[in-house]
Order: C-alpha cells, then structure tokens, then sequence
C-alpha cells in the first residue's frame, strides 16, 4: 500500500503565542522510502519526524513547531493553509 506522512508546522508568533500560520509538508511517502508501512508511520512517525525537523533548513528553527502529524493511505495532494 502507497503511504504518505505528512507534518503540519506552524509559525510562532513573535510573542510565542500559536499562530494561525500553519503548512503542510510532506515528510516522506513509499516511493522514497521503501521501508515505510501504514504501521511503521503510526508507530515510529513522532520520532523520524523529530529528526527530519532537527535536519531541515527551513524548519529546523525554534520558530516552528510540529502541531501534528498523520500517515495517509495513497497519495496525499498538499493544503497550502491551515487553520490552528
């Protein structure tokens, strides 16, 4: 089964509030890595998502924050925005 996890990350306010500035990213899908199941995103997603934010350029910074994650059986078409 084709898999896709996809991260939402938002923008800290400077005040370090939530932000409504919210994106979707995919992390990973079955085509790039071919180890990864429906059950190993559930299971082990928290920490591989962990060390891809420590190890991307743009979201590595403090001023963004993983609001959630999930794992989407297929092909997953990206949402530009998110509401918080």
């Amino acid at each position: 089964m084709f898999v896709t996890m996809i991260a939402v990350l938002c923008r800290l306010a400077s005040t370090g509030l939530a932000s409504t500035d919210c994106v979707d990213e995919i992390i990973t899908n079955s085509a790039l890595d071919s180890a990864l199941t429906f059950q190993s995103c559930l299971i082990n997603g928290q920490a591989g998502l962990a060390k891809w934010k420590e190890e991307h350029p743009i979201y590595h910074s403090e001023a963004w924050r993983i609001q959630r994650y999930k794992c989407v059986p297929g092909d997953y078409k990206m949402i530009a925005r998110h509401p918080a």
